[in-house]
Protein backbone atom coordinates (compact mmCIF):
# COMPACT_ATOMS: atom_id res chain seq x y z
CA UNK A 1 0.00 0.00 0.00
CA UNK A 2 1.11 3.78 -1.16
CA UNK A 3 2.45 5.39 2.00
CA UNK A 4 2.95 9.17 1.63
CA UNK A 5 2.12 12.61 3.27
CA UNK A 6 1.26 14.32 -0.15
CA UNK A 7 -2.13 16.04 -0.19
CA UNK A 8 -2.90 14.48 -3.60
CA UNK A 9 -2.71 10.97 -1.90
CA UNK A 10 -4.13 11.92 1.10
CA UNK A 11 -7.70 13.73 -0.37
CA UNK A 12 -7.62 11.05 -3.08
CA UNK A 13 -7.72 7.81 -0.07
CA UNK A 14 -11.01 10.40 0.92
CA UNK A 15 -12.87 9.19 -2.43
CA UNK A 16 -13.96 5.63 -0.93
CA UNK A 17 -15.71 7.43 2.81
CA UNK A 18 -16.84 10.55 0.77
CA UNK A 19 -19.22 7.84 -1.51
CA UNK A 20 -20.70 6.21 1.48
CA UNK A 21 -21.38 8.81 3.31
CA UNK A 22 -22.73 11.26 0.21
CA UNK A 23 -24.15 8.99 -2.08
CA UNK A 24 -27.54 8.86 -0.71
CA UNK A 25 -27.84 12.29 -0.75
CA UNK A 26 -26.67 13.17 -4.40
CA UNK A 27 -29.07 10.72 -5.20
CA UNK A 28 -32.28 12.40 -3.47
CA UNK A 29 -30.97 16.02 -5.06
CA UNK A 30 -30.11 15.04 -8.07
CA UNK A 31 -33.90 13.22 -8.54
CA UNK A 32 -35.23 16.54 -7.49
CA UNK A 33 -33.60 18.01 -9.98
CA UNK A 34 -34.24 15.60 -12.42
CA UNK A 35 -38.25 16.47 -11.77
CA UNK A 36 -37.78 20.09 -11.93
CA UNK A 37 -36.11 19.90 -15.46
CA UNK A 38 -38.04 17.47 -17.27
CA UNK A 39 -39.85 19.55 -19.13
CA UNK A 40 -36.66 21.00 -20.76
CA UNK A 41 -35.14 17.49 -22.93
CA UNK A 42 -32.35 19.49 -24.26
CA UNK A 43 -29.05 18.89 -22.17
CA UNK A 44 -25.82 21.09 -22.23
CA UNK A 45 -22.97 19.95 -20.31
CA UNK A 46 -20.09 22.98 -19.33
CA UNK A 47 -16.56 22.27 -17.57
CA UNK A 48 -13.06 22.55 -18.17
CA UNK A 49 -10.24 20.79 -16.86
CA UNK A 50 -11.22 17.15 -15.38
CA UNK A 51 -14.61 18.90 -14.63
CA UNK A 52 -14.39 18.61 -18.46
CA UNK A 53 -13.78 15.31 -18.30
CA UNK A 54 -16.75 14.59 -16.61
CA UNK A 55 -18.72 16.15 -18.68
CA UNK A 56 -17.58 13.63 -21.63
CA UNK A 57 -18.98 10.99 -19.47
CA UNK A 58 -22.27 12.81 -18.90
CA UNK A 59 -22.80 12.89 -22.43
CA UNK A 60 -22.30 9.07 -22.85
CA UNK A 61 -24.08 8.58 -19.75
CA UNK A 62 -27.35 10.86 -20.59
CA UNK A 63 -27.16 9.58 -24.34
CA UNK A 64 -27.13 5.74 -23.40
CA UNK A 65 -30.52 6.60 -20.63
CA UNK A 66 -32.09 8.49 -23.14
CA UNK A 67 -30.54 7.89 -27.12
CA UNK A 68 -30.57 12.06 -27.37
CA UNK A 69 -26.51 12.89 -26.84
CA UNK A 70 -26.14 15.97 -24.94
CA UNK A 71 -24.43 19.33 -26.19
CA UNK A 72 -20.93 19.70 -24.67
CA UNK A 73 -20.99 23.76 -24.89
CA UNK A 74 -17.87 25.23 -25.74
CA UNK A 75 -16.87 28.34 -23.44
CA UNK A 76 -15.11 29.99 -26.06
CA UNK A 77 -18.29 30.88 -28.35
CA UNK A 78 -19.00 33.34 -25.16
CA UNK A 79 -15.92 35.42 -26.64
CA UNK A 80 -17.53 36.08 -29.93
CA UNK A 81 -20.51 38.40 -30.76
CA UNK A 82 -23.49 35.59 -30.57
CA UNK A 83 -26.85 35.72 -32.04
CA UNK A 84 -29.74 35.68 -29.53
CA UNK A 85 -30.96 32.13 -29.62
CA UNK A 86 -33.45 30.68 -28.11
CA UNK A 87 -32.32 27.82 -25.06
CA UNK A 88 -35.70 27.98 -23.23
CA UNK A 89 -35.90 24.13 -23.50
CA UNK A 90 -32.50 23.41 -22.15
CA UNK A 91 -30.85 22.66 -18.75
CA UNK A 92 -27.23 23.41 -18.18
CA UNK A 93 -25.40 21.36 -15.94
CA UNK A 94 -22.42 23.78 -14.99
CA UNK A 95 -19.21 21.20 -13.48
CA UNK A 96 -16.81 23.47 -11.29
CA UNK A 97 -15.83 22.42 -8.49
CA UNK A 98 -14.47 26.22 -7.01
CA UNK A 99 -17.06 27.87 -8.82
CA UNK A 100 -14.58 30.26 -9.63
CA UNK A 101 -13.74 28.79 -13.58
CA UNK A 102 -14.81 32.27 -15.14
CA UNK A 103 -15.26 30.52 -18.60
CA UNK A 104 -17.66 28.28 -17.34
CA UNK A 105 -19.55 31.00 -15.61
CA UNK A 106 -19.48 33.01 -18.89
CA UNK A 107 -20.82 30.18 -20.37
CA UNK A 108 -23.83 29.22 -18.01
CA UNK A 109 -24.46 33.11 -17.78
CA UNK A 110 -24.86 33.58 -21.72
CA UNK A 111 -27.34 30.38 -21.80
CA UNK A 112 -28.83 31.60 -19.05
CA UNK A 113 -29.75 34.85 -20.33
CA UNK A 114 -31.33 32.86 -23.74
CA UNK A 115 -33.47 30.88 -21.63
CA UNK A 116 -31.81 28.06 -20.33
CA UNK A 117 -31.96 26.68 -16.94
CA UNK A 118 -28.73 26.35 -14.91
CA UNK A 119 -27.84 23.81 -12.62
CA UNK A 120 -24.60 24.22 -10.75
CA UNK A 121 -22.32 21.28 -9.83
CA UNK A 122 -19.49 22.55 -7.08
CA UNK A 123 -18.37 22.79 -3.70
CA UNK A 124 -18.20 26.31 -3.79
CA UNK A 125 -20.59 28.44 -1.51
CA UNK A 126 -19.27 31.62 -1.38
CA UNK A 127 -20.07 35.02 -3.10
CA UNK A 128 -17.25 35.02 -5.56
CA UNK A 129 -17.99 31.81 -7.05
CA UNK A 130 -18.83 32.60 -10.39
CA UNK A 131 -20.64 29.57 -12.04
CA UNK A 132 -22.98 30.06 -8.83
CA UNK A 133 -24.37 33.66 -9.68
CA UNK A 134 -26.95 32.47 -12.89
CA UNK A 135 -27.44 29.15 -10.91
CA UNK A 136 -30.95 28.52 -10.44
CA UNK A 137 -30.23 24.96 -8.17
CA UNK A 138 -27.00 24.39 -7.01
CA UNK A 139 -26.01 20.83 -5.97
CA UNK A 140 -23.12 20.63 -3.64
CA UNK A 141 -20.27 18.38 -4.16
CA UNK A 142 -19.80 17.80 -0.28
CA UNK A 143 -16.26 16.39 -0.64
CA UNK A 144 -14.54 19.21 1.24
CA UNK A 145 -11.65 21.01 0.39
CA UNK A 146 -8.86 19.83 -1.97
CA UNK A 147 -5.56 21.46 -1.37
CA UNK A 148 -3.46 19.67 -4.42
CA UNK A 149 -3.88 21.31 -7.80
CA UNK A 150 -4.69 17.77 -9.12
CA UNK A 151 -8.40 17.46 -8.79
CA UNK A 152 -8.92 13.88 -6.81
CA UNK A 153 -11.86 13.21 -4.73
CA UNK A 154 -13.93 16.31 -6.63
CA UNK A 155 -13.83 14.20 -10.33
CA UNK A 156 -15.08 11.11 -7.71
CA UNK A 157 -17.83 13.35 -6.63
CA UNK A 158 -18.87 14.65 -10.23
CA UNK A 159 -18.46 11.73 -11.81
CA UNK A 160 -21.51 10.39 -9.25
CA UNK A 161 -23.09 13.49 -9.59
CA UNK A 162 -23.78 13.32 -13.02
CA UNK A 163 -24.54 9.71 -13.00
CA UNK A 164 -27.65 10.76 -10.89
CA UNK A 165 -28.48 13.51 -12.52
CA UNK A 166 -28.79 11.05 -15.89
CA UNK A 167 -31.06 9.02 -14.37
CA UNK A 168 -28.68 6.29 -12.59
CA UNK A 169 -29.04 4.61 -9.12
CA UNK A 170 -26.02 5.57 -7.76
CA UNK A 171 -26.15 4.20 -4.09
CA UNK A 172 -25.17 0.63 -4.37
CA UNK A 173 -22.40 1.78 -6.95
CA UNK A 174 -21.21 4.26 -4.72
CA UNK A 175 -20.56 1.17 -1.91
CA UNK A 176 -19.35 -1.39 -4.45
CA UNK A 177 -16.79 1.62 -5.85
CA UNK A 178 -15.73 2.56 -2.37
CA UNK A 179 -14.78 -1.73 -1.37
CA UNK A 180 -13.11 -1.64 -4.93
CA UNK A 181 -11.13 1.23 -4.24
CA UNK A 182 -10.03 0.63 -1.04
CA UNK A 183 -9.22 -3.47 -2.41
CA UNK A 184 -6.98 -2.06 -4.89
CA UNK A 185 -5.15 0.64 -2.78
CA UNK A 186 -4.24 -2.45 -0.27
CA UNK A 187 -3.23 -4.24 -3.06
CA UNK A 188 -0.42 -2.13 -4.32
CA UNK A 189 -1.80 -1.90 -8.01
CA UNK A 190 -1.19 1.94 -8.52
CA UNK A 191 2.42 1.47 -7.32
CA UNK A 192 2.71 -1.53 -9.89
CA UNK A 193 1.19 0.77 -12.55
CA UNK A 194 3.81 3.09 -11.44
CA UNK A 195 6.88 0.72 -11.97
CA UNK A 196 5.99 0.08 -15.76
CA UNK A 197 5.48 3.91 -16.67
CA UNK A 198 8.55 4.72 -14.87
CA UNK A 199 10.95 6.07 -17.84
CA UNK A 200 8.46 6.40 -20.31
CA UNK A 201 8.64 8.95 -23.12
CA UNK A 202 5.33 9.17 -23.53
CA UNK A 203 1.69 7.73 -21.46
CA UNK A 204 -1.09 7.00 -23.36
CA UNK A 205 -4.35 5.96 -21.20
CA UNK A 206 -7.04 3.99 -23.69
CA UNK A 207 -10.75 2.75 -23.02
CA UNK A 208 -13.98 2.66 -24.64
CA UNK A 209 -17.30 4.05 -23.85
CA UNK A 210 -17.70 6.49 -20.72
CA UNK A 211 -14.43 5.39 -19.63
CA UNK A 212 -12.84 7.59 -22.29
CA UNK A 213 -13.50 10.50 -19.71
CA UNK A 214 -11.67 8.40 -17.38
CA UNK A 215 -8.65 7.75 -19.88
CA UNK A 216 -8.73 11.51 -20.81
CA UNK A 217 -8.64 12.39 -16.77
CA UNK A 218 -5.74 9.92 -16.41
CA UNK A 219 -3.79 11.31 -18.73
CA UNK A 220 -4.52 15.51 -17.31
CA UNK A 221 -3.66 14.00 -13.79
CA UNK A 222 0.00 12.77 -15.17
CA UNK A 223 0.70 15.79 -17.14
CA UNK A 224 -0.48 18.01 -13.75
CA UNK A 225 1.46 16.19 -11.05
CA UNK A 226 4.84 13.96 -13.11
CA UNK A 227 4.80 16.40 -16.40
CA UNK A 228 4.64 13.73 -18.51
CA UNK A 229 3.58 14.22 -21.82
CA UNK A 230 -0.04 11.63 -21.40
CA UNK A 231 -2.98 11.35 -23.76
CA UNK A 232 -6.00 9.69 -23.65
CA UNK A 233 -8.28 7.66 -26.29
CA UNK A 234 -10.93 5.99 -27.24
CA UNK A 235 -8.91 2.18 -28.24
CA UNK A 236 -10.73 2.74 -31.63
CA UNK A 237 -10.02 6.18 -32.01
CA UNK A 238 -6.16 5.40 -31.64
CA UNK A 239 -6.14 3.63 -34.77
CA UNK A 240 -7.16 6.04 -36.80
CA UNK A 241 -3.48 8.12 -36.29
CA UNK A 242 -2.25 8.16 -33.15
CA UNK A 243 -0.82 5.04 -33.11
CA UNK A 244 1.58 5.90 -35.87
CA UNK A 245 3.60 7.90 -33.21
CA UNK A 246 4.06 5.18 -30.73
CA UNK A 247 7.54 3.86 -30.42
CA UNK A 248 9.68 1.42 -27.69
CA UNK A 249 10.31 4.35 -25.34
CA UNK A 250 6.52 4.79 -24.79
CA UNK A 251 4.06 3.04 -22.42
CA UNK A 252 0.08 2.06 -23.04
CA UNK A 253 -2.55 1.41 -20.75
CA UNK A 254 -5.56 -0.10 -21.40
CA UNK A 255 -9.05 -0.09 -19.42
CA UNK A 256 -10.85 -2.87 -19.90
CA UNK A 257 -13.88 -1.56 -18.64
CA UNK A 258 -16.24 -4.34 -20.17
CA UNK A 259 -16.66 -7.75 -19.27
CA UNK A 260 -15.57 -8.88 -22.88
CA UNK A 261 -12.38 -7.98 -24.73
CA UNK A 262 -13.49 -5.90 -27.33
CA UNK A 263 -12.55 -5.94 -31.18
CA UNK A 264 -11.11 -2.82 -31.48
CA UNK A 265 -9.01 -3.39 -28.78
CA UNK A 266 -7.53 -6.35 -30.25
CA UNK A 267 -6.82 -4.76 -33.11
CA UNK A 268 -5.08 -1.90 -30.77
CA UNK A 269 -2.73 -4.96 -28.90
CA UNK A 270 -2.00 -6.42 -32.32
CA UNK A 271 -0.54 -3.42 -33.69
CA UNK A 272 1.51 -2.39 -30.78
CA UNK A 273 2.92 -5.70 -30.81
CA UNK A 274 4.47 -5.47 -33.86
CA UNK A 275 5.61 -1.98 -32.95
CA UNK A 276 7.20 -3.38 -30.36
CA UNK A 277 5.48 -0.82 -27.70
CA UNK A 278 5.19 -1.98 -24.41
CA UNK A 279 1.70 -1.98 -22.81
CA UNK A 280 -0.31 -3.20 -19.72
CA UNK A 281 -3.88 -4.04 -19.49
CA UNK A 282 -5.83 -2.97 -16.36
CA UNK A 283 -8.59 -5.37 -15.56
CA UNK A 284 -8.35 -7.75 -18.95
CA UNK A 285 -8.39 -11.17 -18.34
CA UNK A 286 -6.99 -12.50 -22.17
CA UNK A 287 -3.91 -10.32 -23.26
CA UNK A 288 -0.29 -10.74 -25.42
CA UNK A 289 0.93 -8.53 -22.66
CA UNK A 290 0.76 -7.51 -19.06
CA UNK A 291 -1.82 -7.25 -17.32
CA UNK A 292 -3.22 -6.33 -13.47
CA UNK A 293 -6.69 -8.06 -12.32
CA UNK A 294 -8.91 -5.52 -10.85
CA UNK A 295 -12.21 -5.98 -8.64
CA UNK A 296 -14.98 -3.91 -10.42
CA UNK A 297 -18.26 -3.12 -9.42
CA UNK A 298 -20.98 -4.80 -11.47
CA UNK A 299 -22.03 -1.79 -13.06
CA UNK A 300 -20.26 -0.54 -15.98
CA UNK A 301 -20.56 3.10 -15.88
CA UNK A 302 -19.09 3.49 -12.20
CA UNK A 303 -15.61 1.46 -13.72
CA UNK A 304 -14.86 5.08 -15.28
CA UNK A 305 -13.94 6.39 -11.56
CA UNK A 306 -11.99 3.66 -10.50
CA UNK A 307 -10.03 3.73 -13.34
CA UNK A 308 -9.54 8.00 -12.70
CA UNK A 309 -8.61 6.80 -8.87
CA UNK A 310 -5.79 4.38 -10.05
CA UNK A 311 -4.48 7.05 -12.29
CA UNK A 312 -4.30 9.65 -8.93
CA UNK A 313 -2.63 7.66 -6.46
CA UNK A 314 -0.11 6.04 -9.50
CA UNK A 315 0.52 9.67 -10.50
CA UNK A 316 1.67 10.31 -6.24
CA UNK A 317 4.03 6.74 -6.47
CA UNK A 318 5.22 8.32 -9.91
CA UNK A 319 5.83 11.76 -8.77
CA UNK A 320 7.85 10.64 -6.04
CA UNK A 321 10.11 8.05 -8.17
CA UNK A 322 10.92 11.19 -9.99
CA UNK A 323 11.16 13.30 -6.78
CA UNK A 324 8.50 15.65 -7.61
CA UNK A 325 6.20 17.16 -5.69
CA UNK A 326 2.91 16.13 -7.16
CA UNK A 327 0.80 18.34 -5.15
CA UNK A 328 1.78 21.54 -7.11
CA UNK A 329 3.44 22.74 -10.43
CA UNK A 330 5.05 25.98 -10.95
CA UNK A 331 3.05 26.69 -13.78
CA UNK A 332 -0.54 25.71 -12.26
CA UNK A 333 -2.91 27.23 -9.61
CA UNK A 334 -6.14 25.06 -8.03
CA UNK A 335 -8.47 27.52 -10.10
CA UNK A 336 -7.53 28.57 -13.59
CA UNK A 337 -9.17 31.99 -15.02
CA UNK A 338 -9.71 31.90 -18.82
CA UNK A 339 -12.02 32.82 -21.40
Amino acid sequence: MLTTTHYMAQEARTAPQMLRSEAARWQREATTIRHLVAKRPRVVLVGRGSSGNVCTFASYLFALQTGHQPIEFRPWLTTQPLPDADWSEAVVYAFSYSGRSTDVAASAEWLSTQGALVVAISEAETADAYVLQSAQHILRLGCGPELAVPATKSVIAQFFIAAALAGYDIEEAAAQLAECMLRIDAAGIPAKLATFLTGARTVTWLARGPSVAGALDAALKLQEAVGIPAFGYSSAEYLHGPIAAASPKDRVVFFAAADELMDSQQAVITALLARGVPFICLGCEQTSGAQLQLPFPEARWPRTALLAFIAQLTCVVLAEHYGINPDEHPALRKVTETR
